[in-house]
């Protein structure tokens, strides 16, 4: 314990974002950026992929920090948008979604002990807008056809009810902020993936609704989406997890000053 108070963080500074340098946080999103090239799933439908930017842009809270994380995921979006344009077919929206947004709501969940009352709300505003938008807003105004209920609600509510539980409830206020800093390693591992878990699913609904919107997609076409990544999000979590661990034990062995809001 006594060492632990010894040691040096590195808060708001000159030449630095929310505790993390600007060079690190530069280099981290040179390489967000380059992830773009590798595609980890397709998109359902055709038309494009995920890309590897995506996971790498929820860890970088984890090591930089919220600012630090979410500055480093916005340079990867835009490197990404112009080096790998198939992952970001509508742009500098792509930018936010790929890249801001998953930052973002992990950075919120590392500090849900503090920023829950933030959390919450925006959790349920995604949920009900990915419920509502397209197929019931504008609906058959904009020509999108009629999705099958209950399986609809459903199959969305997979996506953003878990994640409301798991922030509102002790789980998310109290543990989670704790077990993701703890050094047990089975704490450690439960809070970071349940974060990811949380942050990933939710970060789906607007990923994906703005697509179905643009492109038009058809009531089969978004059930079979959601289908499809409901296991997806959930393995993701958990690779993410597993690459995640080693990297802030490394980060904690560097010597490095420790970050302010990172979990090393």
């Amino acid at each position: 314990m006594e060492e632990k108070s010894n040691e040096k963080v590195s808060g708001g500074a000159k030449g630095r974002i929310g505790g993390a340098s600007i060079a690190w946080v530069t280099f981290y999103g040179a390489l967000c950026g380059v992830a773009g090239l590798i595609p980890i799933f397709p998109y359902v439908g055709g038309g494009g992929y995920v890309p590897l930017t995506t996971p790498l842009c929820l860890i970088a809270p984890l090591l930089m920090g919220a600012w630090g994380g979410i500055v480093a995921g916005i340079v990867g979006g835009f490197i990404g948008m112009f080096i790998a344009p198939a992952a970001y077919p509508l742009g500098v929206v792509d930018v936010v979604l790929n890249a801001a947004l998953p930052a973002a709501l992990m950075a919120l969940m590392i500090d849900n002990n503090r920023l829950w009352k933030v959390t919450v709300p925006v959790f349920i505003v995604l949920g009900i807008a990915g419920y509502l938008v397209p197929f019931y807003i504008p609906g058959a105004a904009g020509g999108f056809g009629k999705v099958p209920e209950p399986v609809y609600f459903i199959l969305t509510g997979i996506y953003w009810i878990i994640s409301t539980v798991i922030a509102v409830t002790p789980l998310g206020t109290r543990l989670l902020p704790k077990w993701m800093r703890s050094t047990d390693r089975k704490q450690r591992y439960g809070g970071i993936f349940l974060g990811f878990l949380a942050a990933t699913f939710v970060w789906w609904l607007p990923w994906s609704h703005i697509y179905w919107y643009v492109f038009n997609f058809s009531a089969e076409l978004a059930v079979a989406t959601l289908l499809s990544y409901s296991w997806w999000v959930p393995a993701l979590s958990a690779v993410s997890t597993v690459i995640t661990i080693p990297i802030l034990e490394a980060m904690a062995r560097s010597g490095l000053p420790k970050i302010e809001g990172a979990v090393w």
